[in-house]
């Protein structure tokens, strides 16, 4: 608006402190030509009627405005960085701790490398929407309003055309948006398909390089990524189209502009004072509108990105707590009572399951893959919430006590370690800083792990490498075992612990496992036999149904699955 008086100081020098009777004329609202024409008058009267003294005050006033200007945008700047990153920190938050609180079967559904692409790319994406639209959409439509008001009071004829082109080019930015939130949907759903089959290859590099499957792991990549390059094309070209689009419809207004405004100069409708700080006013408006756009658009993109984050983040929880929880406790026995399981998609695991298993025994689960046996001790941990029936812990069904709660009375030593890229220590106290090192020391001990631990570059503190890369199975199984000694629980569930370790290591991993299952209710799944021969009792499942129930010779003179599966082992001299 300081053009306006510069303008009139530089063209109407004869003239600083009379009021241009024509200007006050033309123009609308009378109010704003007569506070014009004050300011002229007092600006006039404080240079003492010199033109040059009074362009000397416009241009420090206008380097004043400036600063102050710049400086609060400065601090505007500021607040804006740490709102967007605050909140790109409380989504990825959200993200980890919703894949923390969701039940097992949501990842057996979902692929890894897209989840891992929800919380990289899909993040990254909504973190460069915040960064690009977060000024626009909020401060550009009020700085399009004030210089929409600016024009109005100028001129409302002039700015009448302009609002007339606003419906059209919101349709042109609507279309392509809408496209644009399509195809950025669909790239991101490509994205995770490309980091799974990385994350895969990665995984089995050894098997792949053995059975020579180089070249057709190969062309399936290149096969999905030559897919999703194509789709982030198509984004990419459609998110490019913004900028010249709004500035071709500005540039194309302004043309417009220009002609009606000088045609109303002309016809003396308007002053050329006020027609020229109108269209610079108008030409400010132009980079608000063209950032406004390019927001709108990378908005879209971040939409399609949020809408895959919420799908996880309100994903259902299928295990959940108590509203009234209970505190658990075993004295007596675990039993299952017409324990049905099921799927999501309808796929029926276990069926018309009974079973009591009474405090100290040890209990073996055995028969041929896919019987449901893993799910059997899934159930008692609440990995999954049964679908029929019961499982009661001294009488009281487990869905009454809290996932916490409830896994604080179990342990787990699975056929596949789970370590973590962690120091030895942390890996056997897991999660519990409190514990002090003796302890952990007489865990491993027990374990019989102490001694390969000490001869390690760094004893308990020695990292272990990504997923226990730097051990040996055996060296890894015992740690776990360890973990679970250090844990003390009072029901133990190991599930296939020595089957895949070589014989020397499997006599170490069985004295570590004699030991942890002493005096512990222990719930074995082997398809060794060997190894549950003694056990108090030896459930026969298959296809989800326990069908024979009794200890090792009494199932022998049943002659039935299990018979023949003693047949099959060559363990039949043994009895």
């Amino acid at each position: 608006m300081m053009i306006m008086p510069v303008l009139r100081f530089l063209f109407l020098r004869d003239s600083l402190t009379e009021p241009n009777l024509a200007t006050k004329k033309y123009g609308l609202g009378q109010w704003f030509n007569v506070q014009y024409h004050e300011f002229i008058e007092w600006f006039g009267s404080l240079a003492n009627g010199k033109p040059f003294t009074a362009l000397i005050y416009l241009a420090i006033s206008l380097v004043l405005v400036t600063v102050v200007k710049n400086t609060f945008r400065y601090l505007a700047m500021n607040i804006m960085v740490l709102i967007r990153n605050r909140s790109i920190q409380e989504i990825r938050l959200n993200i980890y701790e919703r894949c923390l609180a969701l039940p097992i079967s949501y990842f057996t559904n979902e692929r890894k490398g897209d989840l891992l692409s929800r919380m990289s790319n899909d993040v990254k994406e909504i973190e460069f929407a915040l960064m690009v639209s977060l000024e626009a959409l909020y401060f550009q439509p009020l700085n399009i309003l004030l210089f929409m008001f600016a024009l109005l009071i100028l001129s409302a004829k002039l700015t009448l055309y302009i609002v007339l082109f606003l419906p059209i080019t919101a349709l042109i930015i609507g279309i392509i948006g809408r496209s644009l939130r399509r195809k950025s949907t669909r790239n991101q759903q490509l994205l995770g398909k490309v980091m799974t089959s990385y994350d895969e290859t990665l995984g089995g590099i050894r098997i792949i390089k053995a059975f020579n499957a180089v070249p057709f792991f190969s062309k399936k990549y290149k096969e999905q990524d030559d897919a999703y390059t194509r789709n982030n094309i198509g984004v990419q070209r459609r998110y490019d189209l913004a900028s010249p689009l709004s500035e071709t419809i500005g540039i194309a207004v302004s043309a417009l502009l220009l002609w009606l405004g000088g045609s109303m100069v002309f016809r003396k409708e308007m002053a050329p004072e006020f027609f020229l700080t109108y269209f610079a006013i108008f030409s400010q408006l132009i980079p608000p509108f063209k950032s406004f756009s390019n927001a709108l658009y990378a908005a879209q993109k971040g939409m399609a990105s949020l809408e895959r984050i919420q799908e996880l983040v309100t994903a259902p929880v299928s295990v959940a707590d108590p509203i009234n929880p209970i505190k658990p406790l075993f004295n007596s026995d675990l039993s299952f009572k017409d324990v049905g399981f099921s799927y999501i998609d309808g796929t029926e695991v276990i069926k018309e399951f009974n079973l009591c298993i009474h405090k100290g025994k040890t209990i073996a689960l055995v028969g041929p893959s896919g019987a449901g046996k893993t799910t059997i001790t899934d159930l008692i941990a609440r990995f999954y919430d049964v679908s029929q029936g019961s499982i009661a812990l001294d009488g009281t069904d487990i869905r009454k006590f809290t996932q916490d709660d409830l896994r604080s009375l179990i342990g787990i030593v699975n056929q596949e370690s789970i370590l973590f890229n962690e120091s030895v220590r942390n890996n056997i106290a897991l999660g519990r800083v409190d514990i002090p090192l003796n302890q952990i020391i007489e865990a491993a001990k027990a374990a019989n792990a102490h001694d390969f631990i000490m001869e390690m570059e760094y004893g308990y503190d020695t990292e272990i490498g990504e997923r226990g890369g730097k051990l040996s199975g055996g060296q890894k199984q015992r740690l776990a075992i360890a973990r679970a000694l250090l844990k003390d629980p009072e029901i133990l569930i190991l599930d296939e612990a020595t089957s895949s370790l070589d014989s020397k290591s499997e006599k170490a991993v069985q004295s570590a496992l004699d030991v942890l299952m002493k005096s512990r209710t222990s719930i074995v799944i082997a398809h060794r036999l060997s190894t549950i021969i003694h056990a108090d009792l030896i459930v026969v499942m298959d296809k989800g149904k326990a069908i024979e129930i009794g200890n090792h010779n009494q199932l022998l003179k049943q002659k039935g699955m299990y018979y023949n599966l003693i047949q099959l082992q060559q363990l039949i001299a043994d009895v």
